[in-house]
C-alpha cells in the first residue's frame, strides 16, 4: 500500500475538499483523486460520497481514519528508529532533582544535547533511595546526582559535586521569627522523599512542632508559584531562590538556626560502556574523568 495515497486520504478527511487538499499537498487535483481511488480499489470499500460542493467521508471512511494515522505514525516511528540506528544511537537515563535541572544544570544540558543529536535521554527526578543504587548497578540508570546520603558500593564511581545551604523563605519580610512561630504558619513542601523537605521535617519533629497548615506540591516550579504569590515558608536551596532575594519577591525568614548543608554526590557505573556517559558528565558537571 502507498504511503503517499494514505496521506492524501488523510488531508482529504480534514478539509473535504479535494481541490483545497492537492494545493496543501501540492499536487494536482487528478492526483488527489487518482490517489483516493486508488486506495478504495485495494480497501475493496469506498471512502468517500463525491457532493456538489466538496467529499464527506463515509462510515467506512471514518472507521479507516484512525487505521490510517496509525499507519502513518509507525512509518514515522520506524523510519526514526532506523536513522537512529543507523547513527549509532544511545540511550541515556539521568536523574536528578528537578530544583538541580532548572537553576543549575539545564543551560549546560542544553547545549550537550545540541551536540548529540542521536542521544535518546530520560530526566527522572532523583531522591536519596536504596532503589537507585540498584538501578545504576544493573545498568538501568546511567547517572545519578544522589543528596545527602553516601552510597558505598565498589562498582559505582562516587564523585562529591556540591554543597548547599539550606535557607527559610516567604513572601512578606519579617522582622522577627522563632521556632515555634511554625505553628502558627503554613509550611511549603515539595514531593515526598525530597531531601530538603525530610531536613524541615526532621526539625518539626525535633522541635515537636505541628505548623499550622501544611501544603504538598508537584514540584519546585509549582511551590515557588504559590510562595510568591499567596505566601507562606519554605526551606530551600539557596541556589534556587538566590534571585528571588536579589529581586525582593522573597525575603529570608530571620530565624537563628543553623540549617544541615546539603551535599549532593554523582554516581555513575565503572563499568559502562556508553561514550555518553562520560561526555555528559564532563560537560555539565565539569568533572575530568
Amino acid at each position: 500500500m502507498n504511503i503517499n495515497f494514505i496521506k492524501t486520504f488523510l488531508v482529504a478527511s480534514e478539509t473535504k475538499n479535494l481541490s483545497k487538499t492537492a494545493s496543501l499537498l501540492n499536487y494536482s487535483q487528478s492526483t488527489v483523486s487518482g490517489h483516493i481511488e486508488k486506495l478504495e480499489n485495494e480497501l475493496g470499500v469506498t471512502l468517500f460520497h463525491r457532493k456538489k460542493y466538496g467529499i464527506e467521508l463515509t462510515n467506512e471512511g471514518l472507521t479507516y481514519v484512525k487505521y490510517a494515522q496509525n499507519i502513518i505514525d509507525s512509518n514515522i516511528e520506524f523510519e526514526k528508529e532506523i536513522k537512529g540506528l543507523y547513527h549509532h544511537s544511545e540511550s541515556l537515563a539521568v536523574h536528578m532533582q528537578e530544583s538541580q535541572f532548572i537553576y543549575r544544570y539545564a543551560d549546560k544540558i542544553s547545549k550537550w544535547l545540541i551536540d548529540h543529536p542521536n542521544v535518546n535521554i530520560t530526566f527522572k527526578t532523583a531522591h536519596s533511595n536504596f532503589h537507585l543504587k540498584e538501578e545504576l548497578s544493573n545498568f538501568e540508570t546511567d547517572i545519578s546526582l544522589i543528596t545527602d546520603e553516601y552510597i558505598i558500593n565498589h562498582s559505582l564511581n562516587n564523585i562529591p559535586i556540591s554543597e548547599d545551604k539550606l535557607v527559610l523563605v516567604t513572601r512578606e519580610p519579617l522582622s522577627t521569627f522563632q521556632l515555634s512561630d511554625i505553628e502558627r504558619s503554613t509550611i511549603l513542601f515539595t514531593e515526598k522523599g525530597c531531601s530538603y523537605r525530610e531536613q524541615m521535617e526532621s526539625i518539626l519533629f525535633k522541635n515537636n512542632i505541628n505548623p499550622m497548615q501544611k501544603i504538598e506540591f508537584l514540584g519546585i516550579e509549582s511551590l515557588l508559584l504559590h510562595l510568591k504569590n499567596f505566601g507562606g515558608i519554605a526551606l530551600l536551596p539557596q541556589f534556587v531562590v538566590d534571585q528571588q532575594l536579589a529581586e525582593n519577591q522573597l525575603h529570608l525568614v530571620p530565624l537563628d538556626y543553623e540549617f544541615t548543608t546539603l551535599k549532593t554526590n554523582l554516581l555513575y557505573n565503572a563499568q559502562t560502556h556508553k561514550e555518553s556517559v562520560s561526555s555528559f558528565i564532563e560537560s555539565v558537571f565539569s568533572i575530568e574523568l
